[in-house]
């Protein structure tokens, strides 16, 4: 569904006449922004369902960093909890 060219600059005129005879509208005109960033996400937050549950505080990844093991691959501790692991998967049954 093409419209032709004359059709649709009429209409892109009609609706300029109509923005430009159109009462203006009230506009605040305090220079800062009604919430800031801080504000905004703050209210996020107050109004997910974490905030009306009774569950612990949230925790805050970046504090943990550091904290553990930072090498490459698995960690010591987890490296001896492997053989037990495998010995438990293997004892399981997979067959239908």
């Amino acid at each position: 569904m093409i419209m032709d060219a004359a059709k649709l600059s009429s209409i892109i005129r009609a609706k300029k006449k109509k923005l430009l005879e159109a009462e203006p509208e009230l506009v605040g005109t305090s220079p800062v922004p009604d919430m800031n960033a801080q504000d905004v996400y703050d209210k996020e937050q107050q109004g997910r369902i974490e905030s009306t549950l009774d569950v612990p505080h949230k925790i805050n990844a970046d504090d943990k960093l550091g904290t553990g093991y930072e090498g490459v691959g698995l960690s010591p501790e987890e490296k001896s909890r492997m053989p037990r692991l495998r010995a438990y998967l293997n004892s399981l049954d997979m067959g239908m």
